[in-house]
């Protein structure tokens, strides 16, 4: 016969989804901390048809922004520490100047969708400050996702359409390296598509079937049956 061991004597272990690093913010000099998902609790259960990863358990894209609470200063984790010219510096003082965020929220401490909303906007305003558009344009589209976790359809369309725009602009008026370029014809096609521009979806679904058929690239495959459902 096996006996149950009382309640208080069973050992119950909680890991953490998440911990603190410490960054510097190139813009003001603060020596900041945020918070990053440990990779083993990043669990991707589904993708919506725009690619959009839902998650098991937290979700990692609330935590993808690094933010300086004294400038505000924001940018992609990977992005944070690099090195500003100082031809953008002006802009981005300009900026952020007249940013103004609620005493309350602290973006070095857990995030709810809330937060991490107002932290893309300020990677985006930053991002656009520093010429980067194709970075604006990831922000909005992780903008439109956050909101669809919300189920905000209205705010989700007004992100995704910036996006779209965004976009455009990168695609038109900026170098691209050839990595992301895969990912970018995608969006153009497929947020095109969302907003009813069948035409320019075809013309972007073809670009990227076309100019990368040789390319294993996930949104390729996914871009070329795509393209095949538009003819």
């Amino acid at each position: 016969m096996t006996l149950l061991k009382p309640f208080w004597q069973v050992m119950i272990t909680i890991t953490p989804e998440t911990w603190d690093k410490n960054y510097t913010c190139p813009l003001c000099g603060s020596q900041i901390t945020s918070k990053k998902v440990f990779t083993e609790k990043i669990v991707v259960k589904s993708y919506d048809e725009d690619l959009k990863p839902n998650y098991e358990g937290i979700n990692p894209l609330l935590y993808s922004i690094v933010v300086c609470n004294t400038c505000y200063y924001a940018a992609l984790e990977i992005d944070f520490e690099k090195y500003i010219s100082p031809i953008y510096l002006d802009e981005l003082k300009n900026v952020l100047s007249t940013v103004k965020i609620p005493e309350a929220i602290d973006f070095g401490k857990e995030r709810d969708h809330k937060t991490a909303l107002i932290s893309y906007a300020l990677a985006a305003l930053c991002y656009r400050a520093k010429k980067q558009l194709c970075k604006v344009a990831e922000m909005y589209l992780r903008m439109g996702w956050l909101h669809r976790d919300l189920k905000d359809i209205e705010a989700e369309n007004k992100a995704l359409a910036k996006a779209l725009v965004s976009f455009e602009e990168c695609y038109m008026s900026t170098y691209i390296e050839e990595e992301k370029e895969p990912m970018i014809l995608f969006y153009l096609a497929e947020l095109s598509k969302r907003f009813g521009k069948k035409e320019e979806a075809r013309k972007w679904f073809s670009t990227l079937a076309t100019k990368y058929k040789n390319s294993s690239s996930f949104y390729v495959k996914v871009g070329r049956e795509r393209w095949k459902d538009l003819k």
